[in-house]
Parts: C-alpha cells; sequence; structure tokens
C-alpha cells in the first residue's frame, strides 16, 4: 500500500489553515463584543435617566392614583397592582428636578426591591436597551448636589448623555419610605 505524501501533506496543511482561521476568528469575535450594561432608559425632568432591567418588572400606564395623607411628598399616590396597593414614587424632588404634570406618555415602571413593589412614574419610557461600559464616566462632584447621592455615573453614547441611578440606594433612602419621613 503505497502512501501519497504529497496528498497528506496538502491535508495536514489545509487543516491547519483551517485551525488558525477558526481560532483568529474566535479572537475577532471576542474582541468585537463589548460589555454592556442593560438597562430601562426613561425620560424625567426633560433628561435621559437609566437603571438595570433586573429591578424593573414591568411598564404600566398611569391609573388613577389615589393621595394617601400623612406620607412624603415623593409619594404621589397608591395604585391597585392586581390586587396588592402599591405606592407610586416620584424620584424628580429627590433628584432636584422639575415636576411638571404627567402628560399622556407618562407611565409607571415598576420596580421590585428585596424587600418591596413600588411604582416609579416617569415622563417617558425610552426602550431597554444596552449601555457600553466604555462610554461610562462616573459621579463627578458638582456645585448641584441635590440627588448626587442616587447617581453612580453617566453613559455618553452618540452624543446623548444617559445618566445611571443607583436604584439600590434610591429604593433605600428614607425620603421614600412610608412612615419615615413626612
Amino acid at each position: 500500500m503505497a502512501v501519497d505524501i504529497k496528498r497528506d501533506y496538502e491535508i495536514r496543511s489545509i487543516l491547519h489553515e483551517m485551525r488558525e482561521e477558526y481560532w483568529q476568528g474566535l479572537t475577532e469575535a471576542d474582541e468585537l463584543q463589548e460589555e454592556l450594561l442593560e438597562c430601562v432608559t426613561f425620560a424625567i425632568g426633560g433628561e435621559i435617566y437609566a437603571f438595570e432591567t433586573v429591578f424593573a418588572a414591568e411598564v404600566l400606564r398611569i391609573p388613577r392614583l389615589i393621595r394617601v395623607p400623612g406620607v412624603q411628598e415623593t409619594i404621589a399616590g397608591v395604585f391597585n397592582l392586581r390586587g396588592e396597593i402599591t405606592a407610586a414614587m416620584d424620584i424628580r424632588p429627590l433628584l432636584g428636578l422639575p415636576s411638571p404634570p404627567f402628560s399622556k406618555r407618562g407611565r409607571i415602571i415598576v420596580v421590585r426591591s428585596e424587600k418591596f413593589v413600588t411604582g416609579i412614574l416617569v415622563e417617558a419610557v425610552e426602550e431597554v436597551k444596552g449601555l457600553s461600559y466604555k462610554t461610562f464616566e462616573p459621579v463627578v462632584k458638582t456645585h448641584f448636589e441635590v440627588g448626587q447621592q442616587f447617581i453612580r455615573g453617566q453613559f455618553n453614547q452618540d452624543g446623548a448623555l444617559t445618566v445611571l441611578l443607583d436604584i439600590t440606594r434610591l429604593l433605600a433612602a428614607p425620603e421614600i419610605m412610608v412612615g419615615t419621613v413626612s
């Protein structure tokens, strides 16, 4: 049985080239894939804000809110969420933002924390999107300190700023806890 050395060499050469192309393709794919933080983005106070989607349960049209006497200003009222009485929070005062009435584009983002479910009133929900860590800038102290403790930083993508909220800190704020501040 005769072995064709030339043919065997060609096959090895072809397999070697295929292996190199395969590994190069994987390396290029890893370089192209950037780390993204998946967030829900929304408008309040004329700015775009975001927080991680793991905290967002759903988005609703603003239902009829029942004002509760003696609670914090940030609690705009309560509403029925499938049989559960749920607080609707207006976080604009906490962030030092203007608080005009909500339009028809207004929504409630239902947020789940470890301890409770609440709704955050927003002027409009923009979208769910991945924000690139490459464009993230940490919070810079400015003369405008109101709400600074609730902001983790900002993303500057395509010339548009998106402010990243520290939703865990926001949900733990005494200003939103019923019965702690009036």
